[in-house]
């Protein structure tokens, strides 16, 4: 795993070579699938996370961002999440217990 955020890494940095290109191939398939799923949903801010994005870094989002923007007329901001752990899992515990503070505390009944 660290020889693959190596090259990742490197590849962030280099203008052009294989790994480059490597880096080039993902972003165009993630900016795919978030063009379709930007279309349907039309988020206010989609949130890049991940081993490979904190390899990748801000060079991989831009690239990812610049697909996206050939690909959908959806455009919402993309950003590099802060979360190393488990962030799909914890994104969804906060949203529940955010729902259910709403509930517990709900003082319109």
């Amino acid at each position: 795993l660290d020889e693959a955020v190596a090259i990742l890494r490197r590849a962030a940095t280099e203008a052009e070579g294989p790994y480059r290109r490597l880096l080039e191939e993902y972003a165009t398939g993630v900016a795919t699938g978030l063009s379709a799923i930007a279309g349907v949903l039309d988020p206010e801010l989609v949130v890049l996370s991940g081993g490979v994005f904190l390899a990748g870094g801000e060079p991989l989002r831009a690239l990812v961002e610049a697909e996206l923007a050939e690909l959908s007329a959806s455009q919402p901001p993309l950003v590099l999440g802060d979360i190393r752990e488990h962030p799909v899992l914890r994104g969804a515990l906060e949203c529940a217990l955010a729902t259910t503070r709403d509930e517990v505390f709900d003082t319109s009944r």
